[in-house]
């Protein structure tokens, strides 16, 4: 049995935030935050939003994007930085919102700004079996309620946004589209490239300060270096295990860390830029967020007979570290 996307959708809040406004914000300079990330706006919800509200949007509009109802959604993965609650999972938090049956797993997975690849990769393995046919994977943030905007967090506040998107993944007997491969990996030894601090149990804090342990913190020189690394490795990892060139693939979707980080990864392999999904610029780094957004803005942008036949590559990269990369016929 195989595994295509039958639904996709993606949310983002109303309100954008450009670069002047984030000037006023902190000690910083509009051409700083282009140059620097490529981002010339971003999206930051409202006080009546959150990102279980942008997941539910983004949800129902995959899962209607399947022709199915709601209880036809027999597993729900969710991936997330930025919850609603510490616990329980945000899963079932959004799980009743969803209307989907009061019976079926519902979890969440914390790969970070891979979120999607695993989510991905997990629901392929379950529709393998034969258990389950239908598998909705929502990722979404909502970061700017953890925003520090003192000189100390001015490397993430200028480049994070808010957002949510989802896939449905349904099982098919069409052997000529759907996931060819999933790769995903992991090292923990990368831990302290980005980390939030607090909630947690440890009682230990590095940067010494407590008033500050909500806020993301990030290693940012190191943590380039290491997302340039893996995004390239993992890209060529899947493409020789294939018996492929960068000529067979169509499109390539990733996640959207920052421009510096994409030029970087795209004059690394020579990849031809009309190949590439990129957002960044519109709605900045959002995490998990970012990933299912580039694929639900490619598959809604692209009409079915355009993208049928396709060949594309979606990758990964994501604190912890966490990387991977599916290989996705249209």
């Amino acid at each position: 049995m195989n595994t295509v996307i039958s639904g996709f959708g993606h949310a983002l809040p109303s309100s954008t935030i450009d670069n002047k406004t984030i000037v006023k914000w902190m000690n910083t300079t509009e051409e700083f935050i282009e140059t620097r990330t490529g981002v010339l706006t971003r999206q930051h919800i409202s006080e009546n939003e959150s990102t279980g509200v942008l997941m539910v949007e983004a949800s129902k509009k995959a899962i209607e994007k399947a022709n199915l109802l709601p209880e036809d959604i027999d597993m729900l993965i969710v991936n997330t930085l930025s919850p609603d609650y510490h616990d329980p999972s945000q899963a079932c938090l959004i799980q009743p919102m969803l209307s989907l049956k009061n019976t079926i797993p519902v979890f969440d997975i914390r790969a970070q700004c891979s979120g999607l690849i695993y989510g991905m990769d997990i629901a392929k393995q379950f529709i393998a079996t034969g258990t389950h046919q239908n598998i909705l994977v929502c990722c979404g943030e909502a970061l700017s309620k953890r925003m520090d905007y003192s000189d100390d967090g001015r490397n993430l506040s200028i480049l994070l946004g808010d957002g949510a998107g989802a896939v449905v993944l349904s099982a098919s007997e069409d052997q000529n589209k759907g996931i060819l491969d999933a790769a995903i990996h992991a090292d923990g030894s990368y831990f302290e490239l980005l980390w939030t601090e607090s909630p947690g149990t440890s009682g230990k804090t590095f940067s010494g300060d407590e008033s500050k342990c909500s806020y993301f913190r990030m290693n940012g020189k190191d943590m380039f270096k290491h997302a340039v690394e893996k995004f390239t490795e993992v890209t060529v990892q899947t493409l020789k295990k294939h018996n492929l060139s960068m000529e067979d693939i169509d499109v390539i979707i990733p996640h959207q860390p920052n421009m510096r980080i994409l030029d970087a990864v795209i004059n690394t392999l020579g990849i031809p830029r009309n190949k590439v999904q990129i957002n960044v610029h519109k709605y900045g780094n959002i995490a998990s967020g970012s990933l299912p957004i580039t694929l639900s803005e490619y598959m809604e942008n692209t009409p079915p007979e355009e993208r049928e036949g396709k060949l594309g590559l979606i990758v990964g990269y994501g604190s912890g570290a966490t990387w991977g990369s599916v290989l996705y016929k249209f």
